[in-house]
């Protein structure tokens, strides 16, 4: 946990004793075990008609209690922008969560990581269906660990101020790039996040 905490540090995260992040709305919670994005829980903003879909089997629920208010993140780290997921077929993922989250998909070509993606827009935040389209981050995510979520995109309120925080830690440059939106883009590589993409996109 203490090594996980001080990566998360370099990278410009608020993390707490407990591995925890706050942001607005979100947060970022590290684990002991293996490396990798273990999991990925999404609000509800009806839960009482979420709990009536057939194919939903089984959710628990657990009281929220001794809500902590957003840290102040050192790399401007606002929200979670959007999660991605490794899937080998594309179209067949977007019909199964289509029936679970009961909403369509956007399809988009993600041109930072190189796949072919269904997007599921949940308030704020996304998620996303990847299909490697070639090689790239999407690509080796799939090689690496199978198909599962494995990139957190954050939205910063500054890349030029997370780029120098990192330097300033010892990290090496992230790689960058530009989103289908247009937008500019960066990616800290998994040797440096416990085994996870993390990405950032802001303005500069």
């Amino acid at each position: 946990m203490k090594a996980g905490i001080a990566a998360y540090t370099r990278i410009g995260f608020d993390i707490d004793e407990r591995g925890i992040a706050r942001n607005d709305g979100d947060h970022l919670e590290l684990v002991r075990g293996n490396e990798g994005l273990q999991s990925i829980a999404l609000a509800s903003d009806d839960l009482a008609a979420d709990l009536g879909w057939g194919s939903v089997d089984y959710i628990k629920l657990v009281e929220k209690k001794n809500a902590q208010p957003a840290s102040h993140h050192p790399n401007g780290m606002q929200r979670i922008e959007r999660v991605y997921i490794a899937v080998r077929d594309v179209a067949a993922a977007a019909a199964k969560y289509s029936r679970v989250l009961g909403a369509p998909a956007k399809m988009e070509r993600g041109t930072v990581i190189h796949a072919d993606m269904a997007i599921f827009q949940l308030g704020p935040t996304a998620l996303g269906l990847a299909q490697p389209a070639g090689p790239g981050v999407a690509a080796d995510a799939l090689a690496r660990r199978g198909p599962g979520p494995f990139q957190i995109l954050y939205r910063t309120r500054s890349m030029d101020a997370a780029a120098k925080w990192m330097a300033d830690h010892d990290l090496p440059p992230p790689a960058r790039g530009i989103r289908n939106t247009g937008e500019h883009a960066m990616l800290v590589m998994p040797e440096h996040a416990c085994g996870v993409y993390i990405g950032f996109v802001g303005p500069a």
